[in-house]
């Protein structure tokens, strides 16, 4: 289905307006630019008996002292006054073969992409000599790596001769070079700014561009220096990239803004942005440059929920805009949910798409249902055809007779004379298709996430496929009949180990019911699909964000997961139906924790992610008259509370708000597009009404809301975890990066003066801090107090390297154990007593075995379950404080497929036989899915033989 008609475009000439006008020309609910000043940024800081400095005041969040190469630098804006208005930042001095420059026109402050590692020198000719000194720092792929999950969606392209590949994960570009038929190879690899996403290149051009998702710019690569030369802003995370033909204009996806920003490439300004709607991600132009067509990465599907949760316009799917006039002159409609990857075939007339739809309304293990059809759709792209913007023809990729298996997630697609090949991410595989039947002809297994296609030319006259392998950090290529020609590496893996087994775990197909889905087919990108999901009995949930988890436990809207470890078993057997090994799940559960959201900056903040001034205001309200921090409680933004009437009138486990403008759909029932939608059903909540002023400033700060400083990772001892600890105890936080030691003090030093321990009479205990990689341990000088409570505060303002300060104070309370009353055998067997079917109750047996690495605080048993040949084999301490013992929560097996959260692990030792134990007895409370099964009896008694 299509629709015509001209949408209002949002063309500004910024070269007249400046950026300032961006901000005001949008609406009221969606500002598209920031602000050129907030707060005391707004202008000059100098004593009036001083000479006149003409800087602005710099922007506060980012650290001159240990800037990253790569990153681009923002000085601080010249006061635009008579004495200043002609003024320019000048590099006085530099390292050693530096050629950058400063650039002071296309963003609102005048900005410098260091080249060379070292210290720059700049220079205002005012009055007061004003100058402004950089360090830059070079820093390795695994230190730069924060786990945003901006991952490259079309990170290769043909630069000429050449191959160049975006890296996402490692924070670099790399040239790959033939010298030979066939024969490719890595010549290059250069720092850029955080996770690059897309590339793009005209012919004979002087530059490569590179979509920098985390820094918000799009990066100008020297092709003959082969550095990042610069970097100009455009908008929230730049994702897709299409240039011209003439190469004059590049247009940007901006998936957070609804929106595709238009570039004068020579001028390098932002020079107009095109409204479109939700969630805007790949991008392709016409040949004549006539037409773009911009695909929705997450519409609604063709079967529409039964909730009414879908609005008139909530499925569209493809924006074609006509490039002349700055409009959307067609929408097309029922093509897919989930839009991932767009190609034009060679004569222009029709687009093939590389999508996914379903059905959420059955629930997805019942045979027949269709919860997800991956495949190829064809839609009319010749605007003189009567079939312009209509759907064609479509395949189910994996349903199809021709096929010969699952292809799960297409993500990316390329048309040549008679085929079509799709990439197939979660399959790790690239499938051809017939052009004209899309029956399959041929499939090859590749590298880890394949993406993006390209074809190249095998220096014997015909062509090969360079698949984009992004989470193998390789190019895979495959001749013309889909036979392996090679893999040529890109990077080194900046991930850490657990974490890339997780993301593979994350976005693997499934067994059994699920082997056409994966985690990551619901969350998208760690996000939400926009699709309402039968979850269980009468369970109907919006997919939930995933985002600082270890921070904000328990999770899920039920909160009946208590932790990311205890997910990384539950979630492959009981969601996907593929039993992960304990390897794998300790995986899922890393890279689930180490999930961060969105970075600093967004679309709406300053440069550097500070707030606005309008953000500012918006944050008092949102602490005082609009009534939000009951619930969404600095600094984490939640209470971490399940409330029994939520949003949606349902229970409800509340999120924390910190980056929440990037997820789209909102509550549990999914009744909110949009975050202006989302903030008033939440002021229709607490029954507050506010001016239109105050609406906007409050919708302000939350999209701007996001960790100023590091972003906060787990606390410990945690609420799941502060009874009865050893007197060893070393409570520890964590953060997403390292403490700023450029100020003359080390990282441990500067930590211990924020890290404060507190016995219950007031009284600090001293103590050292501790810091392994991003973790702060407190390590008491003396064993803690037997029975005491003491409360462990990191305080607001401690600094870190990216710049920035933690915004508020986390606080965590825990008690220690009193002596044990028996000592805890060598091996125990736990019989946890579920109950079943007809009142049956089902023996689970777990074996309890001392870790041979045990954890401070306790002891730590490795618990192995005896049924259903599970593998499990999880760490978990557990406690006894006298004859009270306690057990960490954990992923209890309950059939062959369901592993449900055992929770509230409470007992006490009924027997004691020559001083050790002889039974424990107890309860503990199964979650799952709309499941909360209390008070379910457990025993512990020695293994004996």
């Amino acid at each position: 289905m299509r629709h015509r008609g001209a949408r209002s475009a949002f063309l500004i000439p910024f070269i007249t307006f400046g950026l300032a006008s961006l901000a005001g020309a949008c609406s009221d609910d969606v500002p598209k630019g920031p602000p050129t000043s907030s707060g005391a940024g707004a202008g000059g800081s100098v004593d009036p008996e001083d000479p006149k400095s003409c800087a602005a005041d710099p922007l506060p969040l980012q650290n001159p002292r240990a800037h990253t190469l790569g990153e681009t630098f923002y000085l601080p804006r010249v006061l635009d006054d008579a004495d200043c208005a002609q003024l320019t930042w000048q590099l006085a001095s530099a390292p050693q073969n530096s050629q950058n420059l400063v650039h002071a026109k296309g963003a609102p402050e005048p900005r410098f992409t260091p080249d060379v590692a070292g210290e720059y020198l700049f220079r205002l000719d005012d009055q007061a000599s004003t100058e402004l000194r950089l360090t830059t720092v070079a820093r390795t792929p695994a230190d730069r790596y924060r786990n945003h999950y901006l991952s490259p969606l079309f990170g290769a392209a043909r630069v000429d001769g050449e191959l160049w590949t975006a890296n996402g994960a490692s924070y670099t570009v790399t040239r790959l070079v033939t010298d030979g038929p066939g024969n490719w190879t890595k010549a290059h690899e250069l720092p850029v700014g955080s996770w690059p996403a897309a590339i793009a290149h005209h012919p004979g051009a002087e530059h490569v561009l590179v979509a920098q998702r985390g820094s918000d710019t799009i990066g100008f690569i020297h092709r003959e220096r082969l550095v990042l030369e610069d970097a100009l802003w455009v908008g929230d995370e730049p994702t897709g990239l299409a240039l011209s033909p003439d190469g004059a204009r590049l247009y940007v996806t901006l998936p957070t803004m609804g929106a595709v920003a238009i570039v004068d490439v020579a001028a390098r300004e932002l020079v107009g942005r095109i409204d479109v709607g939700f969630d805007p991600r790949a991008i392709v132009v016409s040949s004549d440059g006539a037409h773009l067509y911009v695909a929705s990465y997450r519409s609604g599907n063709r079967v529409k929920d039964t909730r009414g949760t879908y609005g008139p316009d909530d499925d569209q799917d493809i924006w074609i805009i006509d490039t002349q006039t700055g409009l959307v002159e067609t929408v097309v409609e029922g093509v897919a949910a989930d839009l991932r990857a767009l190609a034009l075939s060679p004569e222009g007339d029709e687009l093939y798409v590389a999508a996914t739809d379903g059905d959420p309304e059955p629930t997805q293990t019942d045979p027949s249902a269709e919860p997800f059809v991956h495949q190829v759709v064809v839609v009319g792209a010749d605007p003189t055809r009567a079939d312009f913007g209509t759907v064609l023809r479509r395949a189910d990729l994996t349903r199809q007779p021709s096929s010969t298996g699952a292809v799960v997630n297409p993500s990316g697609i390329l048309v040549t004379d008679d085929r079509v090949w799709v990439a197939s991410e979660a399959s790790d595989l690239v499938v051809a298709l017939d052009r004209v039947t899309l029956e399959e002809q041929t499939r090859a297994a590749v590298g880890a996430g394949p993406r993006q296609l390209v074809a190249l030319d095998d220096g014997a006259g015909g062509h090969l496929l360079a698949v984009h392998a992004h989470q193998h950090f390789a190019v895979n290529l495959l001749d013309s009949t889909g036979a392996d020609r090679g893999t040529v590496p890109l990077t080194d893996d900046p991930r850490p180990p657990a974490v890339a087994l997780g993301e593979r775990v994350f976005t693997r197909p499934g067994g059994g019911f699920a082997g056409n889905h994966a985690c990551s087919s619901c969350h998208v990108e760690a996000q939400n699909s926009g699709m309402i999901w039968n979850f269980g009995p009468s369970i109907w949930h919006n997919v939930r964000p995933l985002q600082l988890l270890d921070a904000t436990t328990p999770l899920e809207w039920g909160a009946y997961v208590s932790s990311t470890q205890n997910f990384g078993y539950q979630g492959p057997s009981s969601i996907v139906g593929r039993p992960a090994t304990p390897e794998e799940a300790e995986g899922l559960g890393a890279f689930l924790g180490s999930l961060l959201g969105a970075p600093r900056e967004t679309g709406w903040t300053r440069l550097d992610g500070s707030y606005t001034d309008a953000a500012l205001r918006g944050k008092a309200l949102f602490e005082g008259e609009a009534l939000c921090v009951g619930c969404h409680t600095p600094p984490l933004y939640t209470s971490r509370d399940t409330i029994d009437r939520g949003k949606s009138g349902v229970p409800a486990d509340v999120p924390t708000l910190l980056g929440v403008y990037r997820h789209g759909i909102y509550f549990v029932a999914g009744q909110a597009r949009g975050l202006p939608a989302a903030l008033d059903v939440a002021l229709d909540y607490v029954n507050v009404a506010l001016t239109d002023d105050q609406r906007s400033d409050l919708l302000q700060f939350l999209y701007e809301l996001t960790p100023k400083g590091a972003a906060p990772l787990g606390i410990w001892p945690d609420r799941d975890s502060n009874d009865a600890l050893h007197a060893d105890v070393r409570p520890a936080v964590t953060f997403a990066d390292a403490i700023d030691d450029t100020q003359g003090k080390s990282a441990a030093d500067v930590a211990a003066d924020y890290l404060v321990l507190e016995h219950e009479q007031g009284l600090r205990v001293p103590g050292r801090v501790e810091i392994t990689g991003h973790r702060l341990d407190f390590v008491p000088d003396a064993p803690l107090d037997p029975g005491a409570t003491y409360r462990f505060r990191v305080l607001e303002g401690l600094p870190f390297l990216s710049g920035g300060a933690l915004w508020g104070e986390r606080v965590t309370e825990f008690t220690v154990a009193r002596p044990a009353t028996a000592a805890w055998p060598e091996a125990m067997t736990m019989i946890v007593e579920v109950p079943g079917p007809g009142g049956q109750v089902v023996p689970i047996p777990l074996a309890l075995e001392p870790s041979a690495t045990p954890r401070a605080g306790g002891l730590t048993l490795v618990v192995k379950p005896q049924l259903f040949g599970n593998q499990q084999r999880q760490p978990v301490w557990a406690r006894l404080d006298g004859a009270r013992f306690l057990m960490q929560p954990l992923a209890l097996p309950i059939n062959p497929t369901g592993v449900g959260d055992a929770s509230w692990i409470e007992g006490s030792v009924t027997s004691v036989v020559g001083g050790n134990i002889a039974e424990i007895q107890g309860t503990l409370r199964i979650t799952g899915p709309g499941i909360t099964i209390p008070d379910v009896r457990f025993t512990i008694t020695p293994t004996g033989p």
